[in-house]
């Protein structure tokens, strides 16, 4: 289980231009579900969602996972528990376009000091699964936007994560992809993940199994 406790966000704290993102959230994140952040554009959903995947640190609050609090850990520790066990589907994509398809989804693994040659089956896998195996030698800049957003979910799933962050995922595809979002969705938190996402998307909302709204970077 995921905790997020009395958690806030100030940036530039201090300063003419600051802002509060985040103010005073807690919330609980049930293993083995599907969990929907909602509210209009600058809510901090985002904000949390990068937290939650220790990629941002809150001003103040506590983030707890089978009730160790991570924020209490060192940063090189923070940052192995997060290669190790996140996957993290980014709104804008951020692939690669100098790389090919295949050679964007393995990238990740050469931090984590595993072979990517070893994962290269597992990602032609999941290619033929989401409709782009004729795309995994292609240069990113030749995929459609759609065909990108596959290849970065396959970047985030080839090491089998036990949670999943995705922010937006459906907001820039197509409604074929966004049905292939769907089945993956279901079929991953059938297989024992957890996934946090963020999105205005009704129909991944209705997928989920808890939603939580936001407004001004407070929980509704």
């Amino acid at each position: 289980m995921i905790e997020v406790k009395n958690l806030t966000k100030i940036f530039n704290r201090g300063k003419f231009n600051e802002t509060a993102a985040l103010v005073d959230v807690s919330l609980k994140v049930r293993d083995r579900s599907i969990v929907a952040l909602t509210g209009p554009s600058g809510c901090g959903k985002t904000t949390l969602l990068s937290m939650m995947g220790l990629i941002l640190t809150p001003t103040s609050g506590e983030i707890l996972y089978d009730g160790e609090s991570v924020l209490r850990a060192s940063d090189y520790w923070r940052t192995q528990f997060r290669r190790q066990n996140f996957g993290f589907i980014f709104q804008h994509i951020n692939l690669l376009p100098q790389y090919t398809t295949l050679e964007n989804v393995l990238l990740p693994l050469y931090s984590s000091d595993l072979a990517p040659g070893e994962y290269e089956g597992k990602a032609r896998e999941w290619f033929s699964r989401l409709g782009i195996a004729d795309r995994a030698d292609h240069l990113v800049e030749q995929l459609s936007g759609g065909e990108q957003q596959r290849a970065a979910f396959v970047r985030a799933l080839i090491k089998d994560p036990m949670y999943i962050f995705a922010d937006e995922p459906t907001v820039f595809v197509d409604e074929e992809t966004s049905r292939l979002i769907y089945g993956i969705f279901s079929s991953l938190r059938d297989s024992g993940k957890t996934i946090v996402l963020s999105t205005h998307d009704p129909e991944l909302m209705k997928l989920a199994d808890e939603v939580f709204r936001f407004s001004k970077g407070r929980l509704c």
